[in-house]
């Protein structure tokens, strides 16, 4: 995979000799906590593959917990830009949606460890960190909100409509990220965009719209 956040941003580099010790650190929390494990790792883990020192950690962070969730707002914040970019245009909605889908799961793809620390082990960091998992899958919600002018009863549609779209999504993608199986994630875009379409339009014009925007991951 050639495209994806490496490449498409210089936020998320492999070498991070060029960055701010605070990128520095936050970016080697990522690595180390997708090998490790949250229960795996030290802020000894994090400063060595950082390469500063803990005087410089504690100047930035006061635990490595603090550094552990402002390392996964920064790669949420990554993430949403790339699929805010992709989503704009003036083009229907179902489309806008699957263009965001591809953006997302193409810099997942490319950043396996990413997508297991955000996915994964940050969730499992504790009941602050999953609230923070939660808090970030319904930073995804305003992207879905125009689907309820597309539903044909949208005035029964139920409160959380946008929740059940993003929800949807969500766990055919952690289900293939708990699998090492990131690097499929791409050719899965027309299973979620079904399933992120399905809530609004309804099982047959979410499988048309499946068909039609997504032919080249099928």
């Amino acid at each position: 995979m050639e495209s994806g956040i490496r490449e498409r941003t210089p936020g998320l580099p492999r070498d991070i000799d060029g960055l701010s010790q605070r990128d520095r650190l936050l970016w080697s929390t990522v690595r180390v906590v997708a090998e490790k494990g949250y229960d795996g790792f030290t802020l000894g883990d994090i400063v060595a593959r950082a390469g500063v020192s803990r005087t410089t950690f504690y100047d930035e962070f006061a635990n490595k917990d603090e550094c552990l969730f402002a390392a996964y707002d920064l790669v949420v914040d990554v993430l949403i830009s790339f699929v805010t970019e992709a989503y704009r245009g003036d083009g229907p909605w179902p489309e806008r949606v699957g263009a965001g889908l591809r953006a997302l799961l193409e810099a997942l793809a490319a950043e396996p460890e990413v997508a297991k620390m955000a996915a994964v082990e940050f969730p499992a960091a504790g009941p602050a960190a999953h609230q923070r998992y939660r808090d970030a899958l319904e930073r995804f919600l305003p992207f879905f909100a125009e689907g309820r002018k597309y539903a044909s009863r949208s005035a029964e549609l139920p409160p959380n409509v946008e929740l059940m779209a993003v929800g949807g999504a969500e766990v055919i993608i952690f289900d293939e990220v708990v699998a090492g199986r990131v690097s499929r994630l791409p050719q899965m875009l027309p299973e979620i965009l079904f399933a992120a379409l399905v809530p609004f339009l309804g099982p047959d014009a979410a499988a048309t719209e499946m068909q039609r925007l997504a032919p080249s991951a099928s």
